[in-house]
């Protein structure tokens, strides 16, 4: 069996991106050596180690979050478009992630992050609170099994729903964003419905089959009807992309949850205006 393999039976509730990362850390080694994640175990070798938990090195603040759904386990979080979700290149304050450990969950590995979104796209978000309900969430969305739904208006008339199912990359000048590709890359599927036409754009509902990096606003513009206001894949500001819906099963409990929110002030303006322009 795979190394890698092997310590996710062993940890059925970690996903085996953590375990990869664990091992490529030196959590774990093989008859004392460290090894990669697809080295082939024997018989005779001998595993050693513990999952560590990662340190959190963000500062915690106190900033202001809206919290749409709550329990001892988990929260739904309302993200307002422009907020960073993790510190990265250039952004080290002012995140989600520096919110949460101004919560209190700097013992939670990236403060319970389980998903993101992108910094222009505002709406729901879920945060575990406990160890065991976010590796039970990060399976969740692994296999796909959490429902997120998006609203979008997006340039020109889209005449019918469609399913959009192209790979994407990296783009290969551009390293910030992506692009789509017939070789290679990673699989997304985006479902897209109509909602409404107007004279030169289309309110659109976006759900999503797998969870790539600006996967909805790739293959927006993949299909000529770029999202307003992306200001990476179209032009202007006030990306109007807003996660708008939530629907699993709680991971704990079993109970299924809905969550639902109405689109921004900014949104329905946007909205407002797409539907008053000849």
């Amino acid at each position: 069996m795979r190394f890698d393999k092997y310590l996710c039976a062993l940890y059925p509730d970690v996903t085996r991106s953590q375990i990869v990362a664990a091992i490529k850390r030196g959590d774990f080694t093989v008859n004392g050596q460290q090894v990669k994640a697809g080295y082939d175990l024997r018989d005779s070798d001998v595993v050693a180690g513990t999952l560590q938990p990662v340190a959190v090195t963000a500062e915690p603040e106190d900033l202001p979050l809206v919290v749409v759904y709550e329990d001892e386990h988990l929260m739904v979080i309302n993200k307002p478009r422009g907020m960073v979700v993790h510190p990265g290149a250039g952004v080290k304050s002012g995140t989600v992630l520096n919110a949460l450990l101004g919560r209190g969950q700097g013992h939670l590995e990236r403060a319970g992050i389980v998903h993101r979104l992108d910094k222009n796209t505002a709406g729901l978000l879920i945060v575990a609170k406990t160890v065991a309900c976010q590796g039970l969430l990060a399976k969740m969305f692994e296999k796909h099994t959490i429902q997120r739904t998006y609203w979008g208006l997006v340039e020109g008339k889209v005449v019918n729903d469609m399913t959009i199912d192209k790979n994407i990359v990296r783009h290969p000048q551009h390293r910030t964003i992506f692009t789509v590709t017939q070789q290679g890359g990673r699989r997304a599927i985006t479902h897209l419905k109509v909602l409404e036409n107007y004279a030169r754009h289309t309110w659109c509902e976006f759900t999503l089959e797998t969870g790539r990096t600006h996967q909805i606003r790739v293959h927006c513009k993949a299909i000529h009807h770029p999202i307003l206001g992306d200001p990476e894949y179209n032009s202007g500001q006030g990306q109007m992309l807003e996660a708008v819906r939530l629907d699993f099963t709680h991971p704990i409990t079993g109970q299924a949850i809905h969550v639902e929110i109405p689109p921004t002030k900014e949104f329905a303006e946007a909205r407002d205006k797409c539907y008053h322009l000849a």
